[in-house]
């Protein structure tokens, strides 16, 4: 049972890493760029 809450505290924890980083990459923004220039995308 112990190793029970434990694992119970360990997936709170991830689960609020992952909460963390979704709000991280919601706010990071990526350019790319092809054909000399010509074309770009912001994502």
């Amino acid at each position: 049972m112990k190793n029970l809450g434990q694992m119970m505290k360990q997936a709170q924890e991830m689960q609020s890493k992952m909460s963390e980083m979704q709000d991280k990459l919601s706010e990071l923004e990526v350019t790319g760029s092809s054909g000399g220039g010509l074309v770009e995308i912001t994502m």
